[in-house]
């Protein structure tokens, strides 16, 4: 089960992406290429703390203690893109494996209830919506999605559009926090002694 962020825990800086499952095939003969897409997408993320105080510190140190490296899980929230409006309790409708979108009932009828660059996570699964969305007369939206669905996501799933986050393991073993205490400045490197 994924770790909670830590609320009073804030980065000064992140740097978001998605790495695509996508192979090129480039012909000797004419140099034309073709391109094709498997399924298989995920989200990369960097996240920079510029200044931690010792508050701080232990919150983060202890979270990557809890972490183990890359074996466990942590939900890293999407800052920038939360919401404070109210389109109802959206829910999925229809969200098939593979699909590059998904229906959701339960939102205001016949109103724009998502507008591109949105995100929304599912099922533990962040998506980006890439079209903005407007709601039928009975409050069914579907969204086109910036990657295909990992896995089938059963109807009467709750969607979180307010604070989306994705589900996250860190991509190496190790991790480093640069200390400077007052003026000082050290680079130190320590190995556990057994």
């Amino acid at each position: 089960m994924a770790l909670e962020w830590p609320e009073s825990l804030e980065y000064t800086e992140a740097t978001w992406g998605l790495a695509y499952n996508n192979r090129a095939f480039t012909s000797t003969l004419s140099n034309a290429q073709q391109i094709v897409g498997y399924p298989g997408a995920y989200w990369l993320c960097t996240l920079n703390f510029g200044v931690l105080y010792p508050e701080d510190e232990r919150e983060l140190t202890s979270l990557l203690g809890r972490l183990q490296g890359m074996f466990g899980t942590v939900k890293i929230p999407a800052f920038t893109r939360t919401r404070t409006d109210n389109i109802g309790a959206p829910k999925v409708a229809q969200a098939s494996a593979q699909a590059t979108f998904m229906q959701l009932n339960g939102v205001t009828a016949s109103a724009k209830v998502f507008s591109r660059g949105d995100y929304v996570t599912v099922a533990d699964e962040m998506f980006e919506v890439v079209d903005d969305a407007t709601s039928n007369a009975s409050g069914l939206v579907t969204l086109n999605l910036n990657k295909r669905i990992r896995r089938a996501i059963a109807a009467g799933t709750a969607v979180e559009y307010r604070n989306p986050y994705a589900v996250m393991r860190r991509a190496d073993d190790t991790h480093q926090v640069n200390i400077q205490p007052v003026v000082s400045n050290a680079n130190l490197a320590f190995r556990e002694a057994f």
